[in-house]
């Protein structure tokens, strides 16, 4: 691969990385930027070059190179920053690495700055690259050799630049074969002669070649042939170029390429997770692969901040020299790269070296103590320890449970603060950590930090918001959010178990349809009106479709600009309460009356025995009209004893005895004692069931119950109509419906259906349904009654069938 190629490819990562890049002098003129900054400033690229940092960036208003870059030329060493930028609509927030750039003496000529976007928690992207006019430059600096020879090779002349690349003087060469040819090259020399002899020229040929002081350096050189008038070859020219410089400057960017590129893979596989154990995991493994950063054994501590000390969290690398080789070996055989090891940490099982990963965690050093640790921590520096025994400073039972000899510490900052420590060694190879290494693996702890606090916040956020799932979910009551759309955002289990529907069901449908079951706004829905009023609305409500009575919270729910975009809503089920406030009520009012109709049965029963026995002996001793009189008195004293004992046993506590029986036999027993009357009156009476079904309950106390429901029925209709009796189950519960074809119930009458007394008979007590309510009660039952006026009227009574009635 030649040297322009490679800048191709230098400059194509240079405008296609996603973080911005900028390179100043140190005059502040922008030298170079790639495309990605075109998205911290309203400029195309090509309008900034050479251009004044200070008057593109420096107004307040977005990000600054400029002062980044003031700072680096100040100290002379690499600065981060985090600056903020408000023209957009929305704040956003860069993190700027500025480096220094150094010429040969070391003094810093310039300064290149990395801009990435942190609002969205990227990782950092650092790419540096040489320009290709630098390169040229430096290029373009050295002089070319210009020798000529005869066609045998004898030198004929000797510039000047092949006196400086060389080092021989002119008068040292004249006349001889050319010096600068190694031995080892000197076949292939004479072929070269050979060729330019036949007249072919020989162009861009990179080979060595000898100074006079032995020296070996690397040349490109083209060889042409010298023709006279005739066009016969009489000698040959020689242009060399000393490219030694070139081709380290080359090597230096290779190498450099390398370490950016695996930064730049590494970060990104990086980014890829925000689980913190695969994520150190992946840190680990990237420190000691050969494709990474290849050291041999690796441990990163994390800063707990609370207990004041340096905790080893996770640890990579060989246990014993013989592990150690079996690992080099098989890596070598398998030919596993870095993706492919980081793949397999991101895919595979979290597996942890058993002693030496076991070993790191257990390792516990406070920050009060003086170590080297502790002083990467204090200090915000790494540490290239190359012989403890030097080291005063080194944690001698961190060393003696590591047995290292020689080791490098770097911190793990992020936004000023220091996060934790990487510690690495050489053990097994015995390899010194350069310089280099330190300042690739500063670069890189840097974006380990960074990467370690996105997983920790991601950590703390995950478990608040499971947290918040798991405290959401267990809330008895509904609870479900809903936006300005009337669309269902959010529920818990509730909401599904009350509407009996899996979540991809209710979410994302519109919540009129959902809990309302209307096709559009319901104007009694609680979220209806917090759109209308944008406050919040508690109240009590009757849904149908939910088939409830509910305590209804709905809260507005505001955006940063205080735009209302939806209500969040709290439904409990006050259905049963109610119905035991009715039952209490009930309960209470029925009391009450048993009390009084109990104390006027029993003063009335007493003179009204006595009137019936004196008209039962004067209708012995009287005859005709005055018999007849005597007659009527003793029909309506009978009368009114029926009465009593309807009031009497209204009121009187029955203890109920339960058995087992059908739902067959009781309908028939309670139908055959008004079969005379259904016949008389002309009424058909359909029965429907899909089979008896067994019921454990007080039989003479249901008979009783269907029998008064029943002889209702009949007085409806009056003749020539239809009873119809269901039964079917329900749940837990056995239905037995009851539906007539008569007159119907009133909406003004139908809430005192119940009630002691309260009847629209001409004749009757008023108690049949407050007896049959009560009875069904007595059995734990409830009755439902659906009636409209010349409709007629349905009653179904419910009865449980769970086997815990047994135990009645």
């Amino acid at each position: 691969m030649d040297l322009s190629h490679k800048q191709k490819i230098a400059e194509t990562i240079f405008e296609h990385v996603r973080e911005g890049i900028i390179m100043l002098d140190r005059k502040y003129k922008i030298c170079a930027l790639n495309k990605a900054m075109e998205q911290w400033t309203d400029k195309p690229v090509s309008d900034l070059i050479e251009k004044d940092c200070k008057e593109v960036f420096h107004d307040g208003m977005g990000i600054c190179p400029h002062c980044a870059a003031s700072m680096t030329f100040e100290r002379g060493e690499m600065i981060v920053t985090i600056q903020k930028e408000n023209q957009s609509e929305a704040a956003k927030y860069a993190e700027l690495s500025a480096y220094p750039v150094r010429d040969e003496t070391g003094s810093v000529t310039g300064c290149v700055i990395f801009i990435q976007d942190v609002t969205e928690r990227m990782l950092y992207q650092y790419k540096v690259t040489e320009t290709k006019e630098y390169l040229e430059g430096f290029i373009d600096n050295s002089a070319d050799a210009i020798v000529t020879s005869d066609i045998d090779g004898m030198i004929t002349s000797w510039n000047k630049g092949a006196e400086r690349i060389y080092g021989f003087a002119k008068e040292d060469v004249l006349g001889k074969f050319f010096p600068f040819v190694p031995e080892f090259l000197m076949e292939p020399e004479l072929e070269m002669i050979e060729r330019i002899r036949k007249g072919e020229v020989l162009r861009d040929i990179e080979t060595f070649r000898k100074k006079k002081d032995g020296s070996i350096i690397t040349v490109s050189l083209t060889r042409s042939p010298i023709k006279n008038a005739k066009g016969d070859v009489i000698g040959i020219s020689c242009i060399s170029r000393d490219i030694s410089d070139k081709k380290r400057v080359e090597k230096e960017l290779v190498r450099r390429d390398q370490e950016l590129s695996r930064l730049f893979f590494i970060s990104s596989a990086m980014r890829g997770t925000l689980e913190l154990d695969r994520l150190l995991r992946m840190v680990l493994t990237a420190v000691t692969m050969s494709d990474g950063l290849g050291f041999n054994r690796a441990i990163l501590f994390l800063l707990d901040e609370k207990e004041q000390v340096l905790k080893g969290a996770m640890g990579v690398g060989p246990s014993s020299p013989g592990e150690a080789g079996e690992i080099w070996q098989r890596l070598s055989m398998e030919k596993k790269s870095l993706s492919d090891m980081i793949r397999e940490v991101e895919t595979g099982p979290q597996r942890k070296d058993s002693f030496f990963d076991k070993l790191s965690m257990g390792m516990r050093i406070p920050l009060h103590e003086e170590t080297i640790l502790t002083k990467t921590v204090k200090e915000k520096r790494f540490f290239n320890i190359s012989d403890i025994s030097q080291e005063p400073y080194s944690d001698m039972i961190l060393t003696q449970q590591l047995g290292t000899e020689a080791y490098a510490v770097v911190p793990l900052i992020s936004r000023d603060t220091v996060k934790g420590v990487l510690w690495v060694d050489n053990y097994y190879n015995k390899k010194p950590i350069s310089d280099e290494d330190m300042k690739f693996l500063a670069a890189f702890a840097n974006q380990v930090a960074t990467a370690i606090e996105s997983a920790r916040l991601y950590e703390q956020l995950a478990f608040a918001e499971k947290e918040l799932a798991n405290i959401f979910d267990s809330i008895p009551d509904m609870v479900f959010s809903i936006n300005s759309d009337y669309v269902v955002k959010n529920i818990n289990k509730a909401v599904c178990k009350r509407l009996g529907k899996r979540p991809e069901e209710i979410v994302g449908g519109k919540c009129y349809e959902i809990f309302h079951g209307k096709s559009g706004p319901w104007e009694e829905c609680p979220h209806h009106r917090t759109l209308e009023t944008k406050k919040e609305h508690v109240g009590e409500i009757d849904d149908q479709y939910l088939g409830g009575t509910f305590i209804s919270s709905s809260s507005p729910i505001f955006n940063m600009k205080h735009e209302l975009i939806g209500t969040v809503h709290v439904l409990r089920d006050i259905s049963e309460l109610k119905r035991l406030q009715e039952r209490l009520v009930m309960t209470e009012r029925m009391a009450a009356l048993g009390e009084v109709a109990a104390k006027v049965a029993h003063e009335i029963r007493n003179p009204l025995i006595s009137v019936g026995g004196f008209a039962k002996r004067l209708e012995k001793k009287l005859s005709g009209n005055l018999k007849e009189y005597a007659d009527i008195i003793m029909k309506e004293v009978g009368r009114l004893e029926g009465i009593l004992n309807e009031i009497l046993g209204f009121v009187k506590e029955i203890r109920i005895v339960k058995e087992s029986v059908t739902s067959e036999r009781l309908i028939d027993d309670a139908t055959s004692l008004i079969q005379a009357d259904i016949e008389e009156r002309r009424i058909t009476i359909v029965r429907e069931s899909d089979g008896p079904i067994a019921l454990y309950v007080d039989p003479a106390r249901i008979k009783e119950a269907l029998l008064n429901l029943l002889t209702n029925a009949v007085q409806a209709i009056g003749s020539n109509g239809t009873i119809s009796i269901k039964t079917y189950i329900l749940g837990t519960e056995a239905v037995i419906e009851i539906a007539d074809t008569g007159e119907g119930i009133t909406d003004e009458n139908m809430p005192f259906i119940f009630d002691p007394f309260f009847t629209t008979k001409k004749v009757g007590t008023g108690l049949g349904l407050s007896i049959t309510h009560g009875i069904i009660e007595e059995h734990k039952g409830r009755i439902e009654v659906k009636s409209s006026p010349g409709m007629g009227t349905t009653f179904r009574l419910f009865i449980p069938v769970n086997t815990m009635n047994r135990t009645a």
